[in-house]
């Protein structure tokens, strides 16, 4: 725990430096884009997340006592990394300008800045998404757990006609991921590639003559892929850390662990997986044990030691 606190502060203050050496750089007289001037931090952004994930120890799920570890170190910090880099590049891209929407900076020292900004979010956005993929090569059962499975559209109707109230259904035995989290997901990996792909053709324009038709398809593109993963970044944040309902999980995203009873009541499949008896039961009845006879989304349970 000490450690995983010890890297997230680190983390956060190499980003808040970042932020501010970007901000300061495009102040100074004569200042130019870093995207210019130190292009091959872009390129060493990959290698160096590759790099992380070669050298990362991982942890798999497992029921300790009243808790159960979800999220091990390597897990928060793929999250924190591609999130926050997610969303400084969607608020610089946006002040920016994209597709058929003007900049809302005018011009001189404010794009410089936003810029620069962009730039810093790229490096901790790349980092993040490529110490990800490399985890998943080298486990990919990892990646299998969040792509939809035939249950999808079942567990996805039954989870969502309980939130509005539809009493006679069935909670469903849902696994690590929610079905609909799993849908969600390919909307996600679909814009990352096409962002990636297309940011790293914008960045080597900085460097070297890229095709003007190249260009030309490249950069609609990159601002239609903003678009897609504004709308799934959007209804993230919403659906992960505002709804009250999951804030056990959001809590799990600094600790790594969720009580058990929360475990058991919304993801009766994963913890059946684990060995866990009560949910093997709730998986065996079809998920009947939660039904409207019992809350299919309890309110935060404070597990104990989860500090």
């Amino acid at each position: 725990m000490a450690r995983r606190a010890i890297a997230g502060a680190l983390a956060v203050l190499a980003f808040i430096v970042g932020i501010a050496y970007a901000v300061r750089s495009a102040s100074a007289e004569g200042a130019g884009l870093l995207f210019d001037s130190a292009t091959w931090l872009v390129w060493l952004a990959p290698f160096a997340g590759v790099l992380a994930a070669g050298l990362t120890r991982r942890r798999d799920p497992v029921i300790e006592g009243d808790r159960v570890l979800r999220h091990d170190g390597a897990a928060i910090v793929e999250h924190w990394t591609h999130g926050v880099g997610t969303a400084a590049l969607l608020a610089s891209g946006i002040a920016l300008g994209f597709l058929f929407v003007p900049t809302l900076l005018g011009s001189g020292a404010p794009v410089r800045a936003a810029m620069n900004i962009h730039f810093v979010a790229v490096l901790v956005f790349l980092f993040g998404t490529f110490y990800y993929g490399a985890n998943t090569l080298l486990a990919t059962h990892r990646f299998r757990e969040h792509l939809p499975t035939r249950d999808a559209v079942d567990f996805t109707r039954r989870h969502y006609g309980l939130l509005l109230g539809f009493k006679k259904l069935a909670f469903p035995p849902e696994r690590k991921y929610f079905e609909s989290e799993k849908m969600a997901y390919l909307l996600a990996l679909v814009s990352t590639a096409v962002i990636i792909v297309t940011g790293f053709l914008k960045v080597a324009a900085h460097a070297v003559d890229v095709p003007g038709w190249l260009m030309a398809v490249a950069t609609p593109a990159h601002d239609i892929a903003t678009i897609a993963m504004l709308a799934f970044f959007l209804a993230h944040v919403f659906f992960a850390a505002i709804l009250p309902m999951s804030w056990p999980v959001l809590r799990s995203m600094f600790t790594g662990y969720v009580p058990l009873e929360y475990a058991r009541h919304e993801h009766a499949g994963w913890l059946a997986s684990l060995g866990d008896e009560p949910s093997v039961a709730v998986v065996a009845a079809g998920g009947h044990q939660a039904s409207h006879d019992t809350p299919a989304h309890p309110g935060p349970t404070r597990a104990k030691g989860n500090d």
